[in-house]
């Protein structure tokens, strides 16, 4: 395996950090590597919350309370996943597209994933990249 762009913290006495996914992606048009990386911190007190981080963007915060209220409304509309966090939506002339989505099973959150999708040297979509991990209970 090649040396990852992006980790997760390395524990502390005061905070303890998991790995639970790792996507990289190469854009084109930039010749321009992309990375994220989501993992579990948790606090002494057992307080915890999932993030992401990320090589060339920014990442995400999943606060267990919001993710909780967020989970129950999407599941409420008969949303299979909701967006959290930084996004990149594709668009006419840039057709990137970043998402961290939230997977809802029966109104709880069950999944995280980090999609990726970047860009060929002539400007078109090139394959998506996903990566998958259950909500950490």
């Amino acid at each position: 395996m090649s040396k990852r762009l992006v980790k997760a913290p390395t524990s502390t006495d005061s905070y303890r950090y998991e790995t639970l996914g790792y996507i990289e992606a190469y854009d084109a048009i930039l010749n321009s590597d992309y990375a994220f990386v989501a993992y579990k911190e948790t606090e002494n007190n057992g307080d915890g919350r999932v993030r992401i981080t990320g090589h060339q963007t920014a990442g995400a915060v999943f606060e267990p309370a919001a993710i909780k209220s967020q989970a129950r409304a999407a599941g409420a509309q008969g949303k299979p996943w909701f967006q959290w966090g930084y996004s990149f939506d594709p668009g006419d002339g840039d057709k990137r597209n970043i998402q961290f989505r939230v997977h809802v099973t029966n109104g709880k959150a069950s999944a995280i994933e980090m999609f990726v999708q970047l860009r060929k040297f002539d400007g078109s979509s090139d394959d998506p990249q996903s990566v998958q991990f259950p909500w950490p209970e």
